[in-house]
């Protein structure tokens, strides 16, 4: 990190920096085309909403070469929020693998799980 001049040791999660604008007249930038839009601003989203984006391992393998962390460290607030949603999931998890369901039932049930995600997901 220090070869490249960045020091993980800032935290600056308080301070958001504009990269850049959305112009209301190109198209790729603003897909509605729409000129009265005014670009949002960003914004200290609460802990309980904020969620790590992570693409999951679907053959729950472990992948052959090593990775490195994100080595700016979440605000303690968040991180306690990660923890607790990691502790949720996992009991969730627990009770799905622990009920006795005829196949009918589960085929229900992981339909009505994919709806929720994806009104999440898309909401």
């Amino acid at each position: 990190m220090s070869q490249v001049g960045v020091e993980p040791s800032l935290n600056r999660w308080d301070e958001p920096v504009a990269l850049g604008v959305v112009d209301p007249h190109d198209s790729l930038s603003h897909p509605a085309g729409v000129s009265d839009v005014q670009t949002e601003s960003a914004t200290r989203i609460d802990p309980d909403q904020f969620t790590i984006f992570l693409i999951p391992n679907w053959f729950g393998g472990e992948s052959a070469g090593s990775t490195k962390d994100n080595p700016f460290p979440l605000p303690d607030a968040y991180m306690a929020s990660q923890q607790r949603n990691h502790k949720n999931l996992g009991e969730i998890k627990h009770i799905l693998r622990e009920t006795q369901l005829e196949e009918s039932r589960k085929r229900e049930l992981s339909s009505a799980l994919h709806v929720y995600f994806k009104d999440w997901l898309y909401g």
